[in-house]
């Protein structure tokens, strides 16, 4: 899953970007649940990056196996 698309994800499931600072990192806020996405380095996100939103997602009351099936 590249970056953009997970971003593009987290907007169509009621996350809201919040307003950048000094790092080139990109939150995402809804329900007191943040999810920031790297802004630099490689567009593919690696699979320790992926499992740790698809865990905090699961933490939020996301289904776990569904997170994975749109992430895959």
């Amino acid at each position: 899953m590249t970056r953009r698309r997970l971003e593009a994800w987290l907007l169509a499931n009621g996350f809201q970007r919040e307003k950048g600072r000094m790092s080139s990192h990109v939150q995402f806020e809804r329900a007191g649940v943040k999810i920031t996405v790297p802004g630099h380095g490689p567009q593919d996100l690696s699979k320790k990056h992926l499992g740790l939103i698809i865990r905090a997602l699961a933490a939020a009351g996301f289904d776990r196996d569904h997170l994975r099936r749109d992430f895959t």
